[in-house]
Parts: C-alpha cells; sequence; structure tokens
C-alpha cells in the first residue's frame, strides 16, 4: 500500500505538472464503490466547475481544496496511481475514473484493485478521521514521540502503524525506522528509553527523507511518467537475507498483529 513517500511523490508529481489552477470540467467513475461521500451523483455533479487551489498531502491522503470550499479528497489504496494526461491520448491500463479539465487535459486514477477511495467535503477531517502528527514536520519531536508512546504496552511496530499516533507510516517505513534505530519490533513501547525514542525519531525521519530523495530522482530521470513505486528503503525484506547494518545477522520474520514484519536478531535483540 503506498505510504508517505508514495504519496507525497504522487503529490510533487501533481505539483510539477501543473494541477493547481486546473477548472474540472467532468468527473466519470468507473466504480461506484470508490466514492464515498456523498454519494455517487452528487459527487459527480457537484464537482465539476471547481478549480484546484493547491494539492497538499494528511498522511495516506491527497487533498485538493477547490475554490468552492470543499475539498476534494483522494486514496490510492494498495495499488493505486495517478497520472495527468492530454485527454486525447490513449489511457494507461487499469484506468478506473478519470477526471476532465476545461484546458483539455484528464486527471487519471489507475486503481488495479479497486481500492481506491474518493470524497468530496466540507471539512478533510471526514475523510481523513484524527491523526497524529507529521513525521516530518516541527511537531514531531522526541517530546511528542515519548508522550504518545509513554505508558503503551503493545509492540512498538503496531503503535507505529497507527495513524493517529503519526500521519502516515506503513508497514514498509516502520519496519524500515526500527532497523534503521536496532531496536526490536515487538518491544513494549513503554519500555523504550529516552535515548532509544529519541534514536527512533531520527530513524523515521531518515527512513523518508531517503525515500523521498530517491522519488525526487525517480521524476527528474523517468518524467512525464516516473514510476508510481520504488523498493528505497534500507532493510533487506527477506527471511535469511544477510543484515546491512551488522554484516554478521541475518533476517528474520515475524507477524506483528497480523503484518508481516522483518528484523535482524543481532541488531534489534528483543531487550535492551
Amino acid at each position: 500500500m503506498p505510504e508517505l513517500p508514495e504519496v507525497e511523490n504522487t503529490r510533487r508529481y501533481l505539483v510539477e505538472i501543473g494541477l493547481p489552477g486546473k477548472t474540472i470540467a467532468l468527473a466519470t467513475i468507473g466504480w461506484a464503490n470508490t466514492v464515498k461521500h456523498p454519494s455517487l451523483e452528487d459527487f459527480v455533479l457537484d464537482l465539476p466547475g471547481g478549480t484546484i487551489q493547491k494539492v497538499a498531502r494528511r498522511g495516506k491522503y491527497l487533498l485538493a481544496p477547490l475554490d468552492t470550499g470543499q475539498t476534494w479528497v483522494l486514496h490510492l489504496g494498495m495499488t493505486g496511481g495517478l497520472r495527468i494526461h492530454p485527454r486525447t491520448q490513449p489511457p494507461p491500463a487499469m484506468v478506473r475514473h478519470t477526471v476532465d479539465f476545461t484546458d483539455g487535459t484528464q486527471l487519471r486514477f489507475i486503481d488495479p484493485r479497486k481500492f481506491g477511495h474518493l470524497w468530496l467535503v466540507d471539512d478533510p477531517a471526514q475523510a481523513t478521521g484524527k491523526m497524529g502528527p507529521e513525521p516530518l514536520s516541527e511537531d514531531f519531536n522526541d517530546a511528542a514521540l515519548a508522550l504518545v508512546l509513554s505508558n503503551r504496552t503493545a509492540p512498538i511496530k503496531a503503535l507505529l502503524l497507527e495513524q493517529h499516533i503519526i500521519a502516515g507510516l506503513g508497514n514498509l517505513y516502520a519496519d524500515d525506522a526500527l532497523y534503521r534505530a536496532g531496536i526490536h519490533p515487538e518491544r513494549p513501547a513503554s519500555g523504550l528509553s529516552p535515548e532509544e525514542i529519541s534514536r527512533l525519531r531520527n530513524s523515521i525521519v531518515q527512513a523518508l527523507e531517503h525515500s523521498l530523495s530517491q522519488y525526487d530522482q525517480s521524476r527528474r530521470d523517468h518524467w512525464p511518467d516516473p514510476p508510481f513505486g520504488l523498493s528505497p528503503w534500507l532493510i533487506p525484506r527477506s527471511p535469511d537475507a544477510p543484515c546491512v547494518r551488522c554484516g554478521s545477522g541475518t533476517m528474520e520474520q515475524v507477524k506483528v498483529r497480523a503484518r508481516t514484519t522483518f528484523y535482524c536478531p543481532v541488531c534489534q535483540p528483543p531487550t535492551p
């Protein structure tokens, strides 16, 4: 599933290709269940006529405020991606929805598994729900992370996936951050020392910034159709693969709250 770097990469693509300022002429929905609010009929009637003011991101959601006062919210689902092409250009495979603009271009929502979602709302929180701080914002500091982890006995990996604790992290980057920090994914969150919490916060930021730098380069190298997904994480995601951090361990796989999790037993011991 696209996580913060993949969604931010899509946001930057949309900004760079000129989505802000475009006026919507027509919305065509090929899979009704994708529209979560309002009704399908109201969505396709109310979206046209709005001019996109900017493209923002909150966690794993893309936000496009319109001059009508409403916000168009998109979630890419597990395999979704967005492209803007001239309307006359043949569409790529698996386009489920299109939005035509008055300048002759068209946004194409590619969604092979039909897990993407669309909203048109007065308040973006109607779509996103309650969310924690953005991990690349100034609000995400050691004290903020320590506060949300205090008195929580759940495995640290599980808590990193809760969007009301940290916005935008998912399975892949949670593993990568814990790997970089040398913290076992099943450690109880409340048992982390202040030094470990600081190391984890730094590792979260490093993992995300490294990924974003790779996506920035990929867009430059493959414009105007860069790949939707890369594999920019440090952690080897294969059982028995050699650890690239310590050089002596091999990767192990475990389930944490039903989520496949990779770690190195040497540099991520179960006890500090």
